[in-house]
């Protein structure tokens, strides 16, 4: 028992992340009596302790860069996330007029449909907050390692220690200066230092309101220059639906507190670099390169955990059949999830990495819908914009496990190459 309780604070403590426990046989076949029974005392106990907050004199120097750089910004990491840190992120990126960049697992910590909003930077990341993130003469990095993905391959257009002051906080002490050194690395959990941060700049001013106003127009001009996340807003008799525009009709009719969990893959690569999430903290993503299966259950904790929100899954057909069982415990528990299945009978990121030399990269043509119906969910297939919008709507309002199951198309003309930003390729 006390092991447990150690991994349960291995858990919770500093970087929040899983913990294996692993028990012998013998352990578990040992009897235990009262005069062999381990003292134990209460978790709560061992976990009691106060957030991590770096002291004021650095907080403050952290205050002067911000305030006195030329074009700072921010790129946000998923330990935004995981500190539930939104509305200080959000506080500190208005009061200095920061743009907001994010890595691909912190996603969805920022609005992006906010006007400080660049979206995801790196690979597969948006133009505009590349090139925001590389103009940039200060970086806070927020609660990122720094990964190669969140750089474009490390690619100095992006990210620069040669020429740019970073600044990184995270709790972890580790995972500051992991892959990029830092001029100031701040270990802190991240709500409590970004709070301290807020008192902090009341007390000793923010920047002058030309200056705001000088930082709030560059971002503009950035977005009007490198693109936003527009997508063509009319329907398309296309069939089958191209998958950009699947992103689209989910943007377009998901309400603005869906949570949204997406899965390794082709399709997640898409819904990185279009899908517009309008509520900070509604959207999660496998982490890894590879995590396929991801999605459906992500999906069925977080509807557990927010029951009054509408939860969609987004996955390829592969991801989904590595774990359509999970709509199995989505009817036997009542957790009515939707599930959106981009079917384009193949692993499309590998079939269309692979160029003309394709190996077991294609499926088998299946209807995941009837499948789901089969189980007793629901399910509804289409083929067109106007099937996939009507079925998504349908399922939303249903209150049960359903599974809606979009043909898409697999060309290489509308694949993952067009959201790969070329800077990851230097």
């Amino acid at each position: 028992m006390q092991n447990v309780q150690l991994g349960i604070k291995h858990a919770l403590a500093g970087d929040r992340g899983p913990v294996a426990l692993l028990f012998s046989q013998s352990a578990l076949r040992t009897k235990v009596g009262p005069a062999s029974r381990p003292a134990l005392y209460p978790t709560a106990r061992y976990l009691d302790r106060p957030a991590p907050v770096p002291q004021d004199a650095q907080l403050r120097e952290v205050l002067a860069l911000l305030r006195g750089a030329a074009a700072p910004a921010v790129l946000a990491g998923n330990g935004v996330r995981v500190a539930q840190a939104y509305p200080q992120l959000q506080a500190l990126a208005e009061k200095l007029a920061l743009p907001v960049a994010t890595s691909g697992g912190g996603k969805g910590v920022f609005s992006e449909v906010h006007d400080l909003a660049l979206g995801v930077c790196g690979t597969f990341g948006r133009p505009a907050a590349n090139h925001v993130l590389g103009q940039a003469d200060l970086v806070l990095v927020l609660g990122s390692r720094l990964a190669p993905p969140d750089t474009a391959n490390e690619n100095p257009a992006v990210l620069d220690p040669g020429r740019q002051t970073i600044v990184q906080v995270d709790v972890e002490p580790v995972n500051t200066s992991w892959t990029f050194p830092a001029d100031v690395p701040v270990v802190g959990d991240l709500a409590a230092t970004l709070d301290r941060l807020l008192e902090l700049g009341e007390q000793d001013g923010w920047i002058s309101p030309e200056v705001h106003a000088g930082r709030t127009a560059a971002v503009t001009a950035a977005q009007d220059e490198h693109g936003r996340f527009d997508v063509d807003g009319s329907f398309s008799d296309a069939s089958p639906v191209l998958p950009e525009r699947v992103v689209k009709v989910l943007v377009d009719t998901l309400p603005a507190d869906t949570m949204v969990t997406c899965d390794a893959g082709e399709n997640r690569l898409f819904m990185m670099h279009l899908y517009q999430t309008r509520t900070a903290g509604k959207y999660l993503q496998s982490a890894g390169v590879g995590g396929m299966g991801y999605a459906v259950p992500a999906a069925l904790a977080a509807k557990l955990v927010d029951p009054g929100s509408p939860v969609v899954a987004v996955c390829g057909d592969g991801g989904f059949g590595m774990s359509m069982n999970g709509m199995m415990t989505a009817l036997e528990q009542d957790i009515p999830i939707v599930v959106v299945v981009m079917n384009n009978a193949a692993l499309g990121w590998v079939y269309n990495g692979q160029g003309d030399r394709r190996i077991t990269a294609e499926l088998g043509s299946y209807d995941y819908a009837a499948i789901a119906r089969s189980m007793g969910c629901g399910g509804t297939r289409a083929t067109t914009d106007a099937e996939f919008a009507a079925a998504l709507k349908e399922a939303l309002a249903s209150g049960r496990p359903w599974v809606v199951d979009v043909s898409t198309a697999l060309t290489r003309e509308h694949s993952f190459l067009q959201v790969t930003s070329p800077l990851a390729q230097w």
